[in-house]
C-alpha cells in the first residue's frame, strides 16, 4: 500500500449518487470450470450497504462476490462509455495472472468464510 498526501482541491467532478456494480460468482469451484455470474447494479445506498446486501446474498447461495464503482468516461462527451472501478474484488472468471490479482482472488475466496461485515446466509 501506498499512501500520498495530496490537495484536495485537484478532482475536477463529484458523484453524490454512486452506483454500485455487484458481481455474484456461482459454481466455479472445480479446476478449469467458470463461474455463472449474477450481476446487479445497486443505487441509492452507501458502500456499506452495498456490501451488507452482497455477503448476504453470496452467503444464500455460497458465492464469491465483487464490487465496483460504476463511471463514465467524460474525456469524450458524444460517447458516455461506462467503465468500472474495483472496490472489492475482481471478475472471478478472468484469469489471475498477477500477484495481486492472485491475491484478489485469494480474498475473495476467504470472504466465504469470514465475511468482511459478519453476514451470513
Amino acid at each position: 500500500m501506498h499512501v500520498v498526501e495530496v490537495d484536495e482541491r485537484d478532482s475536477s467532478w463529484e458523484d453524490a449518487d454512486p452506483r454500485f456494480r455487484v458481481y455474484l460468482f456461482t459454481g466455479g469451484d472445480l479446476p478449469y470450470t467458470s463461474w455463472t455470474v449474477e450481476t446487479c447494479d445497486i443505487t441509492g445506498a452507501g458502500l456499506l450497504d452495498v456490501l451488507g446486501w452482497a455477503e448476504e446474498r453470496a452467503g444464500e447461495q455460497n458465492a464469491l462476490y465483487a464490487i465496483a464503482l460504476v463511471g463514465t468516461d467524460h474525456r469524450v462527451p458524444q460517447v458516455q462509455r461506462r467503465g468500472l472501478t474495483w472496490l472489492i474484488g475482481m471478475d472471478a472468471n478472468h484469469p489471475a495472472e498477477t500477484e495481486a490479482e492472485r491475491r484478489c482472488y485469494a480474498e475473495m475466496l476467504a470472504r466465504r468464510d469470514s465475511p468482511v461485515l459478519g453476514c451470513q446466509g
